[in-house]
């Protein structure tokens, strides 16, 4: 004898009255109003918030559309939806789940995000010509999350655990380059990168300047002058075995 378990069929209703509070440029607070427990059939699950990305708020700015939600489990009439975009255009709409499938989706509500911090910059880049000077050049953020205002550049000098003073420079919001005129020609720089907007500065971006003599060997880069080398070679060898530099003796044949 075969036994057939009935299957609760979908929800009947949708929630209403779905409100939207901005909270910040990544996070929204939502209320509605719950179904009645007659239209579940079956046991109420969950209130799910399916939402997603329409469109940037800047101009020419490509977006992912892909649908994404979060579960409100039990029945309740309130959440928090998370981990959004700034300075974007989503669309949300709700549904209440019995465990079988989804009800009836709510009407669609749209909002904005306000303006965030940016990501930090794509990357940045170092090279160095010679000694008296440093090539930066970096690309603008993945995500701007607003409008950028401009750059901002913190620098130091290193030897070691030794740290000059920290030197700032400001960019305007199209400038991706910038060179560095050296004060040592022996010590390494670091360099700190943020994109920012109106709202503050974004995440940094950290490079440091490779060493310009390789362990074990001295080498001079072209155009060095011999006593950029001198220096450079008591610098080095100041923490190592001592070297004697002598006159060249003729072969012996």
């Amino acid at each position: 004898m075969l036994c057939f378990v009935p299957k609760h069929p979908d929800p009947k209703a949708a929630p209403t009255d779905v409100r939207i509070r901005v909270l910040n440029s990544t996070a929204i607070a939502l209320t509605w109003t719950r179904v009645h427990l007659d239209t579940i059939q079956g046991q109420l699950k969950e209130y799910r918030a399916y939402f997603w990305r329409d469109s940037s708020l800047l101009k020419n700015l490509w977006v992912s559309k892909k649908r994404q939600y979060v579960s409100f489990p039990g029945d309740r009439n309130r959440g928090i939806v998370s981990r959004l975009f700034p300075y974007s255009n989503y669309k949300l709409e709700m549904v209440v789940t019995n465990g079988r499938g989804d009800g009836p989706r709510s009407e669609v509500k749209e909002f904005p995000t306000p303006e965030g911090v940016p990501s930090s910059p794509r990357y940045l880049r170092i090279r160095q010509p010679n000694l008296e000077s440093i090539n930066l050049e970096w690309d603008h953020p993945e995500h701007p999350n607003g409008v950028l205002t401009g750059y901002n550049l913190r620098y130091q000098a290193f030897n070691g655990s030794k740290t000059g003073r920290t030197l700032v420079e400001n960019f305007s919001p199209n400038q991706t380059r910038f060179t560095v005129q050296r004060t040592d020609p022996i010590s390494r720089y670091r360099f700190f990168l943020r994109a920012r907007t109106q709202v503050g500065d974004g995440e940094v971006i950290v490079e440091e300047s490779p060493a310009l003599l390789n362990e074990g060997e001295c080498r001079a880069a072209p155009g060095t002058g011999l006593q950029v080398m001198i220096q450079a070679l008591v610098k080095k060898c100041s923490s190592e075995d001592p070297v004697i530099l002598s006159p060249k003796q003729p072969s012996v044949r």
